[in-house]
């Protein structure tokens, strides 16, 4: 899981730094989490198969166009219906990012696992223990306050039933900046319960570069 493309390659060719062998398998990404493409095919291939069935008077053809017509509903509907480990996930992060905007830390801490890590640079780089997630995200609250933001990028990949990794591309301004800083990240989702808890952030870029300690923030200051 933690192998994936050298984040200085991925970030210069504008490219996902998820890795591939992580992602949701076609029906997850096709039908659970986005439905749209597939029922909106599904149903104009059966409208254009009906028609032709009506203009033969061909029952059997206009059955299967029924049925074909049947099964893209139905994917909607599903699709609709159910959440999947990458959705909540996704959900999860904005909910994750308003409250750093705000300025919430406790919120933000209150949502790491006890034995959450802080990654520089790769997903597959040693973390830095809960300690020092906490301090960065107490400096969100202080000197690193974010007065504005919007997200540039948001990719959520389910890994497991109750696991889940996104990548998220930020746009901030900060009381410590002069500007605007581009920023990029991984964060690894895990579902307790009820409630949806951070396993690790991966600081992947800041200001262009890739953070190299455990103090990542420095590296857009």
């Amino acid at each position: 899981m933690r192998a994936g493309v050298p984040v200085e390659l991925a970030l210069k060719h504008g490219n996902s730094i998820v890795p591939d062998d992580v992602r949701d398998s076609f029906f997850s990404q096709w039908i659970l989490e986005n439905p749209w493409p597939f029922s909106i095919v599904g149903l104009l291939i059966a409208a254009t198969i009906g028609w032709i069935a009506i203009q033969r008077d061909d029952r059997r053809t206009l059955l299967a166009a029924g049925i074909l017509a049947g099964i893209a509903v139905l994917a909607l509907a599903i699709g609709l219906v159910v959440e999947t480990p990458a959705e909540a996930a996704a959900s999860a992060t904005r909910r994750f990012v308003e409250d750093a905007e705000a300025g919430r830390v406790d919120l933000l801490v209150a949502r790491l696992d006890p034995e959450a890590t802080l990654h520089p640079g790769r997903l597959e780089n040693p973390g830095f223990p809960i300690e020092d997630l906490r301090s960065m995200l107490d400096a969100l609250g202080g000197v690193h306050r974010i007065e504005r933001n919007s997200i540039t990028l948001l990719d959520a990949v389910g890994v497991a039933g109750d696991a889940a990794i996104v990548e998220l591309a930020c746009l901030p301004r900060t009381r410590s900046s002069l500007g605007y800083v581009p920023s990029r990240w991984i964060f690894e989702w895990e579902r307790r319960g009820d409630t949806w808890m951070i396993r690790s952030i991966t600081a992947a870029s800041i200001a262009g570069r890739v953070p190299g300690g455990r103090d990542v923030l420095r590296a857009g200051g």
